[in-house]
């Protein structure tokens, strides 16, 4: 009932649109992992992403809708049940099972939906959406409202966060922006506001932003320059007064694409260190609105290469530089027509106990999706 009336007061807000268009996503993700009793086993997710788009002159609006229909040895794990129980960090409610069995979990949820005025140089978002702030490449430690950790079964995936973003353009590249999302204790959802400033200087992008993330006030730099044929980036937050403490993170990376006899197509690279001041021991813990990591420094290599038009390899590989401990994580994607894309991942992580990666386990996983 809360999906219904969600959709249909958003729908009274934006009823003047005139032109809607429908798209949508089909994922099918087969896998094999280890459940928490350390016992191979083969799961399978659906899921059904269907998007309106609508607007009229200065109004402009989008809903994306989920059904998702998980299968097999992820919710046959003891675990799963108390992790259902722990709800989306959002403000508002706006997913439920529809079906629970001891094989199959079937749910519906609101993935996006805001509703945008835009005229001249000012812009207003309100609703669930996304906010990425950060330009590295495999960490994004200036992202603090909904961060996402590259060890992600799925790093396309971005929850969202629900929120009023405003953003006026003072200039071609240079714009002032505030967010302000409400919190609520019993969802695990901090209040959070920030006013940033972003421009290109040059041939350098920048950015600064300030605010609170609950308790915690925080200051943090995003920059973003060439050097020769690579992308040098950094990107630095520093928080005070928080229930852990003050700490800093920053990430130091370098990217590009080189192309020679041996990879005529360009190869792209990418290197970034990452430095975590607060590091976290506790295993399984989780903080939804901060990079976490047990090791305070991990080094992160990307490469990527297009061996034709239609065929694309990746892998991410990750050193936790203070314990034994690497992750592993190369794929092939093969574009099978316009609307159809079909990969193959592994995720291989090694190491000690107690180091960074040590808690994770092998997968092997294709990946179908079909886009209309």
């Amino acid at each position: 009932m809360r999906h219904v009336l969600f959709v249909l007061s958003f729908l009274l807000i934006a009823n003047h649109a005139q032109a809607i268009e429908l798209s949508g996503r089909y994922t099918n993700l087969l896998f094999q992992h280890k459940n928490s009793l350390n016992q191979n086993v083969i799961t399978d997710l659906n899921r059904l992403r269907l998007t309106l788009d609508g607007g009229e002159n200065v109004w402009q609006w989008r809903l994306s809708y989920d059904h998702e229909l998980l299968y097999g040895g992820a919710v046959r794990d003891p675990s799963f049940a108390l992790r259902q129980q722990i709800p989306d960090p959002t403000l508002l409610d706006l997913n439920a099972n529809i079906v629970t069995s001891p094989a199959l979990d079937w749910r519906h949820d609101l993935y996006r939906g805001w509703l945008q005025y835009k005229k001249d140089d000012w812009s207003v978002v309100v609703g669930r959406q996304r906010i990425a702030w950060g330009s590295g490449r495999i960490w994004n430690p200036t992202d603090r409202f909904n961060p996402v950790q590259p060890t992600a079964l799925e790093l396309d995936q971005k929850l969202g966060v629900d929120a009023a973003y405003v953003m006026y353009d003072y200039a071609d590249f240079g714009s002032i922006q505030m967010v302000v999302a409400p919190g609520q204790t019993n969802r695990a959802v901090s209040r959070k506001w920030a006013v940033r400033w972003q421009d290109t200087i040059e041939q350098t992008d920048m950015s600064l932003w300030l605010g609170e993330i609950g308790q915690e006030r925080v200051l943090a730099v995003d920059v973003t320059g060439n050097i020769g044929d690579a992308t040098a980036r950094l990107e630095w937050q520093q928080s005070w007064h928080g229930l852990q403490g003050n700490f800093g993170q920053f990430i130091a990376g370098m990217d590009g694409t080189w192309t020679n006899q041996l990879f005529s197509e360009g190869l792209y690279l990418a290197a970034e260190y990452f430095y975590n001041g607060l590091p976290n021991s506790k295993k399984g813990f989780v903080q939804l609105d901060s990079l976490q990591s047990r090791s305070r420094q991990l080094l992160g290599m990307l490469a990527g290469y297009d061996v034709t038009p239609l065929w694309r390899t990746e892998v991410i590989w990750l050193l936790d530089l203070e314990k034994t401990s690497m992750f592993i994580a190369p794929s092939v994607r093969w574009s099978v027509s316009d609307n159809m894309d079909a990969t193959a991942f592994a995720q291989l992580p090694t190491g000690s106990r107690g180091a960074e990666f040590s808690d994770l386990n092998d997968l092997v996983a294709i990946k179908l999706e079909y886009y209309f």
